[in-house]
């Protein structure tokens, strides 16, 4: 029974998560403590707020940074669980904030806005009348020479790489949009499949999960 670990920012998420891991064939229960990893074969980091400063993401910048929904137990948490797989050389898949997670594990950081970094965040994460960004938004990206479109929704992004990463996808503007390790059955994207309509957003990240549930039976 391929049991995928999930952490979550709230419940309410959970269920369109779990859509996308049964397409996967995988069956998604939530996790909230490190010691209940062993129970799994599968780990998936989900979206969510932003990091804290505790978790070093940003390196020297430590204040006056655009950051909000912190929640310093959960980075504990999704590192802690990283920190795991590793031992184990569990499979990982990080999604959107599971990404930037994976990058600061690593040893990586984040811009705390990507504005910062002269992006467009209007590009990546929605805005309303000139207020901060805050909705769904599709774009372009390409991966494997293949360019596809996915549903964003995030105003932080990959400003240093973390030590054994290796970039898969840019978007349009050169904002990181897919990572994976060079060692470590580890893979992660900065959009959001769950959210993203049928085509090769969705289904390159959710083939990848079932192949990697299929190799832990």
């Amino acid at each position: 029974m391929n049991l995928t670990a999930l952490t979550l920012g709230h419940e309410r998420y959970f269920s369109r998560y779990a859509k996308f891991i049964n397409e996967a064939e995988g069956n998604p229960k939530r996790i909230s403590s490190p010691e209940d990893l062993n129970n799994y074969n599968v780990l998936v980091l989900s979206g969510g707020g932003d990091m804290g400063i505790k978790s070093e993401a940003y390196g020297s910048q430590t204040e006056d940074l655009p950051i909000s929904g912190v929640k310093d137990d959960r980075d504990e948490l999704e590192l802690d669980l990283l920190g795991k797989a590793k031992e184990r050389n569990m499979p990982v898949l990080g999604i959107c904030r599971g990404l930037q997670v994976m990058n600061v594990f690593f040893g990586g950081t984040l811009w705390s806005d990507i504005g910062q970094g002269g992006f467009d965040g209007e590009f990546h994460r929605d805005g309303e009348g000139g207020e901060a960004p805050i909705g769904d938004v599709p774009h372009w990206t390409k991966m494997e020479g293949k360019e596809f479109e996915v549903t964003s929704h995030h105003h932080q992004g990959i400003r240093k790489l973390g030590k054994g990463l290796q970039v898969m996808s840019e978007s349009s503007d050169g904002m990181i949009e897919a990572v994976k390790h060079e060692t470590l059955p580890w893979f992660a994207v900065q959009w959001h499949p769950e959210r993203t309509e049928e085509g090769l957003g969705r289904a390159l990240p959710r083939e990848w999960l079932r192949k990697e549930l299929q190799n832990v039976q």
